[in-house]
């Protein structure tokens, strides 16, 4: 194979002159990838004699490889397979090997050519002659080391033999039936390594694609009832490969009485279930695991995993004559006809291993054996549904397990089984199930909530008792509230003949008086409106039951609860109810025709108002600040009502809102130039460009490389700005000077880089700007100083609002605000909140945090774990955590703010963090937290009040409830 460069792309050339693309250099949509600078890369060091010099270009290459533009990605790649060739290091060569698989993750470059290429560049073992020989000889010396007397030389040699078939699979000697014949006859090995390794020598055998012979499964059986674990555990991984490959083989029952075969895979999974008694926790949860695969077992077996009885179907009788023969021929007497025979003439046609073999599995003392029985009954379940009733039974059992994972397991399981069938609950399986709604754990309450939306209730009164469970857990636990009215949705869907004959009951309606408007904050009314919505939608005929006041408070819940209520349009259309007066207080709605005028109307009025940014940028540049400033309250709204219209475009109207606020901070520093407030007005407004410049780069995706270079010169106004500021309010001393060079200093750092970081060198702005800081900091005289002010009366940059840009955002679910309620604690011990955040369009959860401001005023970080993320949707995660905090003792209610923030390290982090905390230079912060990290704020603040109680007025209480 050689290479062919050419000038867009980059080809491999195979030997038949076929031409195959790695990647290309055309330009990707949305791609803002800044680029690098290639000199940094020092690319020459991979030529370098030194292992230590190519490593570290490497790892300079993977540290910026998510920089790269698509022409560097290229290049990167293409440099990399070139070096991969001539490469001895190993340490190096797998370091080249990752890099290339990033590469391959690039939209531009076609990762199956790149993975075909590593394949057949990375064969090491050539197939010549002399390698053959070598080859020969290497398994006549294994053959001889399979009777060494030492178990370690019979147990690597066979892992090794099991290879070589693969490797040569030209060679005649060294068939794949041969030595699985060989590796065969060493599973009966004296000692128990030995077999071990056999045993997994075949299954890895079978993994790289040779058929194992059928005659392995009477081996694979005998494995199974060896004295040692290991070796059980091997039979019974060879048993589940043997058993997927001949599911459907006959074989004749075991019993001599009985011409009659069964089929492989049932007495696999009968030897499988037998398993689940055995003496080690590893075998049996091993066993329980394994009996989630045999779904295409027969029923009758499957049945059987429930009852510890021999069922009537697994049983036969001998014919009477066998049975009086059998017994003559052991000498016994035969008994006169009359007389009792207490021995059986029945057999089972397999061993009892099924028999009960479920119900063993979740008696199991260990909880790793519970739990592996619950995942491969809720598997076979959702294969076999005459399994189900059955399964519901004893799921239902294990709600009351003493191991919170386990009570968990069952009722999650239980919820996937109603996913495919329709679950049934009795009465007394109900009460088993409200039980769950006690618990402590928000997850298995939550669960249970979604286990009763597939339950069906048996009898009508059962639906009673889950509604006054459900109510007694709002009372409980009030942050599970809108978790039970999803519940109730779908509890209503299926109920709507029982809770037709409850609706007088729920709604308090007596026909010998006028129906009473409930409260619509009512927690309770809100649960049982959605239930009766809900069921009307399964039965119209209730509608016309209702008061007449109750279709206002279902338009009510359908905006506040808008995925607990049906399409109420819909709805009325199909009952025939006309809504009249102000009873019709639906939310509007538009046809198909209709939304389409409103979203070309939404992108005419936003392609009109991104032009009125021009005309802003214009008016700033005559000097017509006020008329600028009319304009960009104009735009402000525009941009505001087009989020009304499409909210598809939030995000982008969202940015240029922040773009506009950039624009009023620079106008009002203009004006408030010759002002006594300058020094104060320059260092606030230096602040707010700070945060919104970091703001914008940080907390928006998709974001074009004119936008991030927008964001940057915000930075550069906002140090010039904040330096004016400070030289205002300086006092004049010897000092000065030295204090105006550092600031100079830092400034010139900042220039430099940004131009490395956009490699910017060519930009005339930015060029003569750091000409002008040179020269300042030689020599910081007025007229210097002056060319640096004229930097503030350069207009923003434009930002591009072409692509679908979107912002980072957060909405905290728990705890809710309780600004009449606040949580009651005892103060000498931390409180400790359970958070529920759901996180919109973040690339990065490793940068989210959670934001505590104290009482005190103290801040306290909290930086979830990565398993405390759960992905929704591309982008969309589902934060659940908690948290203990240490609060200094005080004796009044007080609120906790909570805020969710996105963290981010600033270019010069000591004098970033300095000008952004203006006019609070220093903010204390709590000593037992983490150090504060710089941050963007993306979610609303939640207000938490706490109020805490001293433990001796509880203990006077106490003491005197005592006497």
């Amino acid at each position: 194979m050689k290479r062919a460069l050419e000038q867009d792309t980059l080809h491999l050339v195979e030997h038949d002159g076929s031409e195959q693309t790695i990647a290309s250099n055309a330009p990707i949509e949305n791609h803002a990838a800044a680029g690098v600078n290639w000199t940094n890369l020092r690319l020459n060091d991979l030529e370098s004699d030194h292992v230590n010099q190519r490593i570290q270009c490497l790892l300079s290459i993977a540290r910026q490889i998510s920089l790269f533009t698509v022409e560097q990605q290229k290049d990167i790649i293409e440099i990399i397979i070139q070096r991969l060739d001539k490469e001895r290091d190993g340490d190096a060569k797998s370091m080249m090997i990752l890099l290339i698989e990033k590469c391959s993750r690039y939209p531009n470059v076609n990762a199956l050519v790149v993975l075909t290429y590593l394949l057949k560049e990375n064969r090491q073992i050539l197939q010549e002659p002399n390698n053959m020989r070598l080859v020969s000889t290497l398994y006549e010396n294994l053959i001889s080391d399979l009777s060494n007397s030492h178990h370690k030389v019979r147990a690597i040699s066979i892992s090794l033999l099991s290879l070589l078939p693969f490797i040569f699979s030209s060679n005649t000697t060294m068939t794949e039936m041969s030595v699985q014949k060989i590796v065969s006859n060493y599973a009966r090995d004296s000692d128990p390594r030995v077999r071990k390794s056999a045993l997994d020598a075949l299954v890895q055998m079978h993994q790289r694609g040779c058929p194992l012979d059928l005659a392995i499964y009477n081996l694979s059986v005998a494995s199974l009832r060896d004295d040692y674990e290991e070796v059980r555990m091997g039979g019974l991984n060879l048993m589940g490969v043997l058993s997927s490959l001949y599911p459907e083989h006959r074989m004749k029952l075991a019993h001599e009485e009985v011409n009659e075969t069964t089929r492989l895979i049932d007495d696999a999974f009968n030897k499988v279930c037998d398993l689940v008694n055995d003496s080690a926790i590893t075998v049996r949860t091993k066993a329980c695991v394994m009996m989630a695969s045999y779904q295409h077992v027969g029923p009758d077996m499957l049945s059987q995993t429930f009852s510890k009885q021999i069922m009537s179907h697994l049983k036969r009788r001998l014919p009477r004559y066998k049975a009086q023969q059998k017994k003559y021929a052991n000498g016994q007497i035969p008994v006169a006809e009359g007389d009792i025979d207490v021995e059986s003439d029945e057999f089972h046609i397999l061993d009892s291993g099924a028999c009960g073999s479920f119900i063993h599995g979740l008696e199991d003392e260990f909880q790793e054996v519970r739990n592996a029985a619950i995942d491969s009954i809720c598997e076979l379940c959702m294969y076999n549904e005459q399994l189900t009733k059955k399964a519901v039974e004893f799921l239902v059992d294990m709600f009351n397990d003493d191991i919170d994972k386990i009570r968990l397991n069952a009722i999650q399981s239980l919820r996937k089984i109603g996913t495919k069938s329709t679950l049934e609950f009795d009465e007394e399986q109900l009460e088993i199930a409200v039980g769950a709604l006690e618990d402590n754990d928000p997850l298995a309450r939550q669960a249970t909530h979604e286990l009763f939306t597939v339950v069906r209730l048996t009898v009508p009164v059962s639906l009673t008792t889950l509604l006054d469970a459900l109510e007694a857990n709002t009372k409980r636990y009030p942050m599970d509230v809108l978790s039970i009215y999803r519940c109730l949705r779908d509890v209503g869907k299926r109920h709507d003949d029982y809770v037709e004959t409850l609706v007088p009951d729920l709604l308090k309606l007596d026909k010998r008086y006028l129906p009473k408007e409930a409260n619509v904050e009512d927690i309770m009314y809100t649960a049982y409106v959605i239930l009766i919505v809900n069921a009307s939608s399964s039965n119209v005929k209730m509608l016309h039951h209702l008061p007449k006041y109750i279709f206002r408070h279902f338009a009510y819940f359908k905006s506040k609860y808008p995925d607990c209520i049906p399409d109420l349009r819909k709805l009325y259309k199909v009952a025939g109810i006309k809504l009249e007066g102000d009873v019709d207080c639906l939310p509007m709605t538009f046809s198909a025709s209709a939304k389409k005028l409103v979203a070309a109307d939404a992108e005419s009025y936003m392609t009109a108002t991104i032009d009125m940014l021009q005309v802003i940028k214009t008016q700033v540049e005559r000097n017509e600040l006020a008329t600028a400033l009319l304009t960009i309250d104009v735009a402000t709204r525009n941009f505001k009502y087009i989020t009304s219209l499409k909210p598809l475009l939030v995000g982008k109207s969202e940015l240029a809102q922040l773009h506009l606020q950039c624009y009023q901070i620079v106008i009002k520093v203009k004006q408030s130039h010759s002002s006594s407030t300058y020094a104060s007005t320059a260092q606030l407004a230096a602040a707010s460009l700070l945060k919104h410049s970091y703001t914008m780069q940080h907390t928006y995706l998709g974001l074009s490389k004119d936008t991030l270079q927008a964001a940057m010169y915000l930075r550069i106004l906002a140090n010039v700005v904040w330096i004016f500021g400070i030289l205002k309010q300086l006092p004049i001393s010897s000092d000065t000077s030295f204090n105006v060079k550092n600031m100079l200093l830092a400034f010139h750092q900042r220039v430099k880089l940004i131009q490395q970081q956009f490699n910017l060198r060519d930009d005339h702005t930015l060029g003569k700007l750091e000409l002008n800081l040179s020269s300042a900091i030689e020599l910081p005289t007025t007229t210097k100083m002056s060319l640096l002010h004229s930097f503030i009366t350069v207009s923003l940059l434009d930002i591009c609002l072409d692509n679908p840009v979107k912002r980072t955002t957060a909405d905290i679910v728990l705890p809710q605000a309780n600004p009449d309620k606040p949580y009651k604690f005892a103060s000498k011990y931390p409180v400790k909140l359970h958070l529920e955040v759901d996180v919109f369009n973040c690339s990065d959860t490793n940068q989210l945090a959670v934001e505590f401001i104290l009482p005190d005023q103290s801040s306290f970080m909290l930086w979830p774990a990565s398993g405390h993320f759960k992905q929704t949707t591309p982008y969309c995660f589902k934060l659940s955590t908690s948290v203990e905090l240490t609060l200094s003792p005080w004796t009044e209610p007080g609120v906790v703010i909570i805020r969710i923030v996105q963290s981010f390290e600033p270019d010069l982090p000591g004098l970033d963090e300095y000008i952004m905390k203006y006019p609070n230079h220093s903010v204390p912060s709590s000593n037992s937290g983490p150090k504060i990290a710089t941050s963007c704020v993306i979610s609303e603040h939640l207000k938490y009040r706490l109020h805490p109680s001293t433990t001796s007025s509880n203990f006077a209480m106490n003491k005197k409830r005592s006497f």
